[in-house]
């Protein structure tokens, strides 16, 4: 392409006398150079270009000429190379660039691109020396009625360089792509970097349908560059609020006929007057910049709806804190309404309210002020009831939210899911997991954030209490879910999924695993599933129902971790509960790898050494004590523990605790482990060994069990020995959620 857009130009200039003479007199071009708000421009004098920025561009005019770039109306000296089916890359015959090309569709058609922005990135890869250039129909674009793009050599506009130097921050991102934001005031550019030209796309489809369409138009007022840098795609996009500025229709000296285009937003002002050359100033362009660019507020409300267009996955709301006193530290400004917020507050329950600077309050709510702002809370227990529960200060990003309730007050963190499964990624197991891992992970925390969303919306929708179990004279049995957690989605801590905010910093492969997998989710039957994970299964698949509401999900089923062996016995024998638990048969999660464990588990997990198979001895005043502790009752003696279900994994569901003063039959399996132990028993799914019996009463107690967790849905050990041996994620996540499906839920 590169030697067949040399021969071109070549050629119409050798033999098409207006193209000649028009490039020739690029040589005699004068150009100034000025600095306006911190940016490189240059203005050039260049008469040839009359016909462009005198152009009458109003619909009876348009009307009433030829279009000079349908095939039909071309100079018969023209010539032109077809591309991609339906356009054809001309030479412009009154450049601005030394190589100058003009690529209209073949088609009379009005210049739109909401649908052709991937053309755009087409010609930028196989015109790869070219800035590709996009003119609205009232922003620079002498035909309107005739879609079509232009192109010049790279290295001439003063953007191409300098947009790098002043990108601040990024505003949002889709998988390889980021839109990021620079600190040009007068032109604010949007700039997309991309990987893919599929990302990029999609990222300018997102911002495209975040912009507004003025009266009278049909699509948002902008300007285009794109080109290919090696391996990424660089876009600039231009938002306008004017065709032309005021100084275009002056009369006398205020006069200036300049009606800046692409190249103008690039850093050349085009002057076709040599009187306006002269005496243009960086104070002149700067006031043209911000007549005809959008200002400051209609910038950062375009910035807002863009977010919100990417951010169509729902936002999070984290329960972080449950204290009669919160103490929270701003670093940086945050806002209580129009009020700013800084440095370190205090807020404490009184009587059903909030007390906060001297005021009660129902609730507060505190939002950045910037985009990389954060918020620190202080004395954050992390680990709730669990062997490695202890405090520790957390920071997070996004919105801060305290109520009061129960007596105490609840911090809440409000943020976009895919920034909160970051965080959860790193908090669930180490940042240094492999990349295939982090995905299955991703796509599971994802699913099971949003099913419980879902869920809760359905719960408040219809007014129904959630039913969390039944007691009676012979039976307690609870589960523990969803009813801790009515005013907000999830809670911070393992009852839910670990969320430590930024706290602990995430690394690249844990950025690239929730980025790549943007959206996914696992599904059954048209419903996002309820994609539960645990530590270790134990070597067989719990079901959903034998831990919380008997729902039957068919992609929670039993199965064996494992391939080359799929064969399972049933486990609800307790015959076979028995020898399954007893040994060690080959599984998945079945390592003793440190490499693997240390993949999967953070510092604090890995004070815990047996997964697959422990055991727990108690003596006969010790269990007596932690049941009538854990439980509230006093059984007395304990005489004896009675297997009476097991599920699919053989997790006890129900177990018989016979006491010389009372009989009570308990479960479900996460109210067995509360019981029988001072945090949480690794599992439910254990067999029991009576020690010497000393006047009818057993010394001792030993549990000998399996797995650590619920073990329903994904297996964090099993995954990662799978992850190790070179299973892809989808494959990982298949094997755990069986029959279900993997799903984009949003773009």
């Amino acid at each position: 392409m590169k030697e067949t857009i040399q021969q071109l130009l070549t050629q119409q200039i050798r033999d098409w006398d207006t193209a000649r003479t028009n490039y020739e007199a690029l040589a005699g071009v004068r150009t100034r150079s000025f600095t306006v708000s911190g940016s490189p421009y240059q203005v050039q004098f260049n008469p040839a270009r009359m016909v462009s920025s005198a152009a009458r561009v109003d619909t009876q005019s348009i009307r009433e000429r030829k279009c000079f770039l349908c095939q039909a109306n071309l100079p018969a000296v023209q010539r032109g190379i077809g591309f991609g089916g339906h356009y054809t890359i001309l030479v412009n015959p009154f450049p601005i660039f030394p190589r100058h090309l003009t690529i209209p569709d073949t088609a009379h058609v009005d210049q739109r691109i909401a649908h052709r922005f991937a053309d755009m990135l087409a010609l930028a890869e196989a015109l790869d020396e070219y800035v590709i250039f996009y003119n609205g129909p009232r922003c620079g674009a002498s035909a309107p009625d005739h879609v079509h793009f232009q192109a010049g050599n790279k290295g001439f506009l003063p953007f191409e360089k300098s947009w790098e130097a002043s990108k601040t921050h990024q505003i949002v991102s889709y998988r390889t792509a980021t839109l990021w934001q620079t600190n040009d005031t007068l032109r604010h550019p949007l700039v997309i970097e991309a990987t893919y030209a599929e990302d990029a796309a999609e990222l300018f489809r997102i911002a495209y349908e975040a912009m507004e369409i003025p009266a009278g138009e049909e699509e948002p007022m902008m300007n285009l560059l794109a080109w290919k840098e090696e391996d990424r795609w660089i876009a600039a996009l231009f938002p306008r609020a004017r065709h032309r500025p005021d100084c275009y229709f002056a009369e006398g000296e205020e006069n200036l006929l300049i009606s800046p285009a692409s190249v103008d937003m690039g850093g050349v002002f085009i002057t076709p007057l040599e009187k306006d050359f002269e005496k243009i100033t960086s104070q002149q362009i700067a006031a043209i910049l911000s007549e005809v660019c959008l200002g400051e507020e209609a910038f950062r409300t375009l910035k807002q709806r863009i977010k919100k267009e990417i951010m169509k996955e729902p936002y999070v709301h984290v329960g972080i804190m449950f204290e009669p006193q919160i103490e929270f530290v701003f670093p940086s400004a945050y806002c209580f309404g129009k009020e700013e917020v800084t440095g370190k507050q205090v807020a404490t329950w009184c009587d059903g309210k909030i007390l906060w600077k001297g005021k009660l309050y129902d609730e507060l709510m505190f939002e950045p002020t910037a985009e990389n702002a954060f918020f620190e809370l202080l004395d954050v227990t992390i680990g709730i009831n669990f062997h490695w529960e202890r405090k520790e200060d957390q920071r997070f990003a996004g919105c801060l939210k305290i109520i009061a309730e129960n007596e105490k007050l609840t911090a809440i963190n409000i943020l976009p899911v895919e920034e909160y499964l970051i965080s959860v990624i790193s908090s669930e197991m180490s940042a240094t997991a492999s990349l295939e891992l982090l995905k299955a992970h991703a796509v599971i925390s994802r699913s099971w954030l949003l099913a419980q969303i879902e869920k809760n919306k359905e719960l408040s929708d219809s007014q129904t209490s959630y039913v969390s179990g039944w007691e009676n004279d012979e039976e307690r049995i609870r589960w523990y879910d969803r009813e801790d957690h009515t005013r907000f989605d999830v809670c911070a801590d393992d009852h839910c999924q670990r969320y430590q905010g930024i706290t602990r910093a995430s690394t690249l492969p844990v950025k690239e695993a929730v980025e790549s997998t943007r959206g996914e989710t696992l599904s059954y039957d048209g419903k996002i599933c309820d994609a539960r994970f645990s530590k270790c299964c134990g070597g067989a698949f719990e079901e959903f129902r034998n831990c919380w509401e008997d729902i039957r999900y068919p992609y929670l089923a039993p199965r064996r971790d494992y391939k080359a062996d799929t064969w399972l016995p049933d486990l609800h024998q307790e015959k076979e509960a028995i020898q399954w638990i007893r040994t060690a048969p080959d599984a998945f999660c079945n390592t003793t790898d440190k490499h693997i464990l240390g993949q999967v588990l953070n510092n604090y997990d890995q004070e815990t050494t047996d997964f697959y198979r422990w055991k727990v001895q108690y003596t006969q005043q010790e269990i007596a004590t932690l049941v009538r502790k854990r439980s509230g009752i006093d059984f007395g003696d304990i005489l004896d523990l009675i297997p009476v279900e097991r599920g699919s994994s053989g997790r006890l569901v129900r177990l018989r605790v016979v006491g010389s003063k009372r009989t009570l039959t308990i479960g479900k399996e996460l109210e067995i482990r509360r019981t029988f132990s001072t945090s949480h028993l690794y599992s439910s799914a254990f067999v029991v060994d009576k020690g010497e019996m000393q006047n009818g009463v057993p010394a001792t107690f030993t549990l000998t069990g399996a797995g650590w967790g619920h073990g329903v849905g994904l297996c964090q050990i099993g995954a990662a020995v799978m992850g190790e041996q070179g299973y892809p994620y989808k494959d990982i996540l298949l094997h755990y959620y069986i029959g279900a499906s993997i799903e984009k839920s949003y773009p």
